[in-house]
């Protein structure tokens, strides 16, 4: 992403299509975060339901098994906290601009 200096430089119009685009990047992200959490979470019931813990680690609670299903979809897990940190930066991106817009727009109406 571009630096603060030239989003202030930039005319309304071009924010205004910027801050547009993130809305949209931002509501596919979260849709397809969404859906990689419940893929995430059907394949980690699957994975409790057919693995002998006790067998395995001499141990079955909770912690066990939430390590060994984080291991075993370990891309998942980083799929997802990638989506997570996109999505933070999203939407500080777009509150950045909201304010910008906000601003300028202010601005425009004094100079009239």
């Amino acid at each position: 992403m571009e630096n603060t200096i030239s989003s202030i430089e930039k005319p309304l119009a071009e924010l205004l299509s910027e801050w547009e685009d993130l809305v949209y990047k931002l509501n596919r992200d979260e849709i397809a975060l969404y859906q990689w959490k419940e893929v995430y979470n059907v394949r980690a019931d699957e994975i409790i339901a057919e693995t002998d813990f006790k067998a395995l680690y001499g141990a079955n609670n909770q912690k066990v098994r939430d390590n060994h299903v984080k291991n075993e979809l370990t891309e998942w897990n980083n799929i997802i906290k990638d989506l997570e940190f996109t999505i933070n930066h999203t939407h500080n991106r777009i509150s950045f601009l909201r304010e910008l817009i906000r601003v300028k727009t202010v601005m425009i109406g004094a100079s009239e």
